[in-house]
């Protein structure tokens, strides 16, 4: 009994993400990494150059992570892409990151589905010749076709927990493996709100579709994939006056931005955000847990609990608590994105090198400068804490089986001050 009891708080559900060097050539779809290029699955179907376009800005955004990510018992093979624009003057803004799910059947589920159906329509046809011949031998008095019934498919079965993440391509063998435990179907035809959603799906599909070769990009590293090892987890400490005194010099360097101008561009960037009294604990919180591993930059557990930079706002709440806009379905949390990334990527070089065109810092104290200006001037990139991203948690297909797919998904960006 001790022994069970010992072994289950030793296993951990949660995979991390670990630099694990350059990626020399970026050309494989079934990997995770940073940075890079996005590969598709279907290289030939690109989606549309929307989902990386920054809404603020309307830049095109850096690919920041991409991971192979198949769910069991799932005919899919399935990919995660998360964009983020690399100008500091939108972060803190809805639409400067971007996640996009993936799909493409496997093809020898495909093939194997088919012909299942192949057989089973073969099937019915003897069963209505033979139903026919049997009709005619007793008289149009006894139906004995009403005897024979067809019972429906069972369609979009939830997924169960995923352990693909960091998984290479697997085995033809193995999606065709789930046919006779898993069948998965394509959408009704005559559906009206079915093809609503196909719309909504055709706008992320290949109209005006991504050139990869004009897109900006950090230098791809791979990722190591392993479990996470908490066992001096309770043992731990963290002096926390450093993040206080960081607290009160960022208050104190807005505010002098604001007298410098004149005008108030705080209240729009920080809208309704408010310095703790002292040290957030959920910010405690999270720095423990990752001084267990500090050069973790993803940390992945499918419909697992997320480990929040800072406290939930209500808004914040209802965002993740929102269910998929394409199947109505619950959300759940699948990863997270860790502000270690921002080491590893040249964000900030990157930045600077985009705002070449402004020789020097501008004094925020000289006058007639907007603050604009000033931000610009100061760009050192992207910044987070954190990135939680939610998704949909049947993992919904949208359009026919065979169709190559592109979904919008949640992501909650929680940054220093929140």
């Amino acid at each position: 009994m001790s022994n069970k009891k010992q072994q289950t708080k030793k296993e951990s559900s949660i995979l991390l993400g670990i630099p694990d060097g350059d990626i020399e050539v970026d050309n494989d779809a079934y990997i995770t990494k940073l940075g890079g290029l996005p590969v598709w699955l279907e290289p030939s179907k690109p989606p549309s150059s929307k989902v990386c376009e920054c809404r603020i800005c309307h830049n095109p955004m850096y690919l920041i992570f991409q991971s192979y990510v198949p769910l069991q018992d799932s005919p899919y093979h399935r990919v995660l892409y998360v964009w983020a624009c690399n100008r500091r003057l939108c972060m803190r803004k809805e639409g400067s990151f971007s996640v996009i799910r993936s799909h493409v059947v496997d093809q020898a589920y495909l093939k194997a589905q088919r012909q299942k159906e192949e057989e089973k329509r073969k099937k019915e046809e003897k069963k209505k010749a033979a139903a026919a011949k049997q009709q005619q031998a007793f008289g149009n008095g006894f139906q004995l076709g009403d005897l024979w019934g067809n019972s429906a498919g069972s369609f979009g079965a939830t997924p169960t927990t995923g352990g693909g993440f960091g998984m290479k391509k697997p085995s033809t063998t193995t999606a065709a493996s789930v046919v006779a435990s898993t069948p998965f179907g394509a959408a009704k035809k005559n559906d009206t709100k079915q093809d609503d959603l196909i719309k909504q799906m055709n706008e992320l599909g290949i109209k005006d579709p991504i050139d990869t070769t004009n897109l900006p990009q950090f230098p791809g590293q791979y990722l190591y994939i392993d479990e996470e090892k908490t066992d001096n987890y309770e043992s731990m400490g963290i002096d926390m006056s450093r993040y206080k005194e960081y607290l009160d010099m960022e208050k104190e360097m807005l505010m002098d931005i604001d007298e410098g101008n004149g005008e108030t561009w705080q209240g729009e960037i920080y809208e309704k955000q408010h310095l703790p009294k002292g040290v957030d604990k959920q910010f405690k919180k999270f720095t423990e847990r990752v001084e267990c591993a500090p050069s973790q930059c993803v940390r992945y557990e499918f419909n697992g609990q997320p480990l929040f930079y800072s406290a939930l706002r209500p808004k914040d709440q209802q965002l993740i608590t929102s269910t998929c806009k394409y199947c109505n379905g619950p959300r759940v949390f699948e990863f997270q994105l860790m502000p270690n990334i921002l080491s590893i990527l040249p964000t900030t070089e990157f930045a600077a090198k985009e705002s070449a065109a402004v020789a020097k810092p501008i004094d925020a104290k000289v006058k007639n400068v907007d603050a604009k200006t000033v931000l610009d001037s100061w760009n050192v990139g992207m910044e987070f804490g954190t990135i939680l991203v939610f998704v949909c948690q049947k993992d919904c297909h949208q359009g026919l089986i065979e169709d190559v797919s592109y979904m919008e998904e949640t992501a909650l960006i929680q940054y220093e001050t929140d």
